[in-house]
């Protein structure tokens, strides 16, 4: 419901099929699906939804939520979609998808795979033109459950170490 992938253009040919796959249009190709996978995943995008609602998430509010628009040939956009790609492709159903992507390796491996979600959320908080303090403040300020599986400060301290390294060595893949 809040990203449609595709948009509906029948032609009078198209009314006539059932099912009427033919008059779906992809509005986004697979590696902006990823990017955008990557940045609604992100702690910048999380803090910046956290500060504008309390429970949950209507409509309008995601609407006019400030995220960047990445798109082909800007500086994050591969690295990011790369990422998200890798995290969310496993399995044999993804198999065409991952070979529409040049055949990449998904990730399964739990520690590799904090590293990848590290990565992509330092590449947001770049992505956002933040700089070092802003993303100090974002870390420190950023709600933490009292048990949590992942988000920990270890997870922080190696979000802010990838940020430094991305701010220094820029994106790479």
């Amino acid at each position: 419901m809040t990203v449609r992938p595709y948009a509906v253009n029948p032609s009078e040919e198209d009314l006539s099929n059932y099912p009427m796959h033919s008059a779906y249009e992809r509005v986004f190709t697979d590696y902006e699906l990823f990017v955008l996978t990557g940045l609604l995943n992100s702690i910048p995008f999380d803090y910046l939804m956290r500060t504008k609602v309390d429970s949950h998430i209507v409509q309008y509010k995601f609407n006019e939520s400030q995220l960047p628009r990445l798109t082909k040939g800007d500086d994050w956009f591969y690295y990011i979609s790369e990422r998200a790609a890798k995290l969310n492709c496993y399995g044999d159903e993804f198999a065409d998808l991952r070979k529409r992507l040049g055949d990449i390796d998904p990730v399964t491996d739990e520690q590799h795979r904090r590293q990848l979600r590290a990565e992509i959320d330092a590449a947001a908080f770049c992505a956002y033109g933040l700089n070092r303090r802003d993303v100090q403040f974002i870390l420190d300020d950023f709600h933490q459950v009292s048990s949590p599986r992942m988000m920990d400060n270890q997870y922080f301290d190696l979000v802010f170490e990838k940020f430094d390294l991305l701010m220094e060595e820029g994106p790479h893949p």
